[in-house]
């Protein structure tokens, strides 16, 4: 039987590990090399067990392309969009993504993923002073990334469970629509395929 194809846009501010995402759920893969997103990136997933095949849309998400993302928007069928844990100001993007979208493409099912959940266990597990000081000091990799490609490092700030919960009730209730929510990790796995799983099942609840 036929799958029917269907247009799902990545998107988020840069570094908050779309890509990656992608390649866990694609090719159950994780690269610990930090890549900025230069225009899109397009890769496919077939969900048999579905009947759908997810056209995966990783957009750029770096503010100075924002006037570049409308045109990519045309045609989505629905929409995964995420934030990193250790920097809240990627998760006050959230509303700016969501409006973005809506604005070209109307109300589509999505779904919100709070990235790299593995460093927000490894801190909680640790005897360190601060989060911002933790990132700092215990990844080096992490801090030469942003150095790179921003030249300058952000505020390492974490977005506890209560932000997200509080958030996602008053955005269910503007937007009187329902989604999903979910930490992730695209280095262990955590909660990427039910994710991915999650927005091909909502798109075919749309089909009926």
């Amino acid at each position: 039987m036929a799958l029917r194809s269907k247009k799902i846009l990545l998107l988020g501010d840069g570094a908050v590990g779309k890509t990656s995402l992608v390649r866990r759920f694609v090719a159950q893969k994780f690269d610990d090399r930090y890549i900025a997103t230069i225009g899109v990136n397009i890769k496919k997933k077939r969900l048999e067990e579905i009947g759908v095949k997810l056209m995966l849309w990783d957009l750029y998400g770096q503010k100075m392309n924002e006037s570049l993302h409308a045109s990519n928007y045309s045609g989505a069928d629905g929409a995964i969009i995420v934030y990193d844990l250790t920097r809240y100001d990627t998760f006050l993007s959230l509303d700016k993504w969501i409006s973005e979208v809506f604005s070209v493409t109307g109300k589509i099912p999505f779904v919100v993923l709070g990235n790299k959940f593995d460093l927000i266990e490894d801190y909680e597990m640790g005897e360190y002073d601060d989060f911002n000081s933790y990132i700092r000091r215990e990844h080096n990799e992490i801090v030469d990334f942003y150095k790179e490609v921003y030249d300058e490092l952000p505020d390492f700030s974490r977005v506890s469970p209560e932000d997200l919960w509080v958030w996602s009730e008053d955005k269910k209730n503007e937007l009187e629509i329902d989604f999903s929510y979910y930490l992730s990790s695209a280095k262990t796995g955590e909660n990427v395929e039910k994710a991915f799983m999650e927005i091909g099942r909502l798109l075919k609840e749309c089909d009926k």
